[in-house]
């Protein structure tokens, strides 16, 4: 997947020439046009057995949490892994331009009765930028519904920062033309370097689930998947209005 390579000497690491092969115009090191998450959600059992008054109140309460805190987002969804993950039941997809606002979502949250009801199991962090191997800027585009969600952190081998860019451009125009024959799987890379445990965070939009499986098929069979140190775990989600989501537990 696409990432920033490390800096080379001599060369500042926000600007100076694209290095050869580089889109023209484009530094290897893009600037930060916002930020995402993904929280990963586990609902304790002993919550569901009580009252349907009480969860019905706590669900409310949490559901007007994340719609106050989603009007400083640029972008939340929610996504039921019911019978698709055991150990996670639901993902909440959050993107803003400042970091600060995906905090306050959380704080907001926090606040909320269900949040003493529910485990976040992971919390997978990452900055939204332009790729430094094609020209189409895809951050913050109108957001279409798509009703799959397939997600993983991605983590590369520390092999192939240590190839030269040209290398690596010319590994991942096959890896872009092998996903460009799926054009009904939308991708979006986001970059963890430093704030979070992965490298990247991939999530993949798409109303056919089957294409899916055939595309990341494919890609196994690309020059690119040798140096692909950790793809895991898999989540998969179905896109759900929240308080409808909610209403199912």
């Amino acid at each position: 997947m696409p990432e920033n390579p490390a800096p080379q000497p001599g060369v500042p690491p926000t600007g100076g020439p694209p290095a050869a092969g580089a889109s023209p115009g484009r530094s290897r090191h893009q600037v930060k046009q916002g930020f995402i998450a993904f929280q990963c959600w586990k609902v304790d059992r002993e919550w569901r057995r009580l009252e349907p008054g009480v969860r019905a109140a706590h669900c409310a309460e949490f559901v007007a949490a994340c719609d106050e805190a989603s009007r400083g987002l640029k972008h939340f969804a929610a996504f039921s892994t019911a019978g698709l993950k055991a150990d996670v039941d639901f993902i909440l997809w959050a993107k803003a331009v400042e970091l600060d606002r995906i905090h306050d979502l959380a704080l907001r949250q926090r606040a909320c009765a269900l949040s003493r009801h529910m485990e976040l199991t992971h919390n997978y962090l990452a900055m939204l930028k332009g790729s430094p191997y094609e020209d189409e800027a895809k951050i913050f585009k109108p957001a279409e519904h798509y009703k799959y969600l397939f997600l993983y952190p991605f983590v590369k081998t520390r092999q192939w920062y240590l190839l030269p860019l040209e290398e690596r451009m010319r590994i991942m125009k096959g890896h872009i033309e092998g996903a460009a024959a799926y054009p009904m799987v939308r991708i979006n890379t986001s970059y963890s370097f430093g704030i979070d445990d992965q490298d990247f965070v991939v999530a993949f939009e798409t109303d056919e689930a089957d294409s899916f499986v055939n595309l990341v098929q494919a890609l196994r069979e690309t020059e690119s998947s040798l140096y692909t140190a950790r793809d895991t775990p898999m989540y998969v989600g179905v896109q759900t209005p929240l308080d409808r989501l909610l209403a199912t537990f």
